[in-house]
């Protein structure tokens, strides 16, 4: 049997890595759904609960970030064509 090499450990490595993302998904998914089991009042609010387990919450940083560009950058005093 030959020894492994450097491309080996790192196959394995990323395929090890890939592993574990995978079942930390899947727990958090399996969380959600144990919890909506007792808590949907519809199985529309089950799957929703369940489609959104991946997303996490925003926090207060996410709000304060703002956003420079106007919403509608052509519909203002610098940008009107004058008639």
């Amino acid at each position: 049997m030959e020894p492994l090499n450097q491309d080996d450990f790192s196959a394995m490595e990323d395929q090890l890595k890939q592993c574990v993302e995978k079942d930390r998904r899947y727990w958090k998914v399996n969380d959600v759904k144990c919890d909506a089991i007792y808590t949907a009042k519809t199985y529309e609010e089950f799957a929703d609960r369940v489609a959104a387990a991946h997303l996490n919450p925003l926090h207060k940083e996410d709000y304060k970030k703002k956003c420079a560009r106007k919403w509608n950058q052509y519909a203002t005093e610098d940008n009107k064509v004058d008639e």
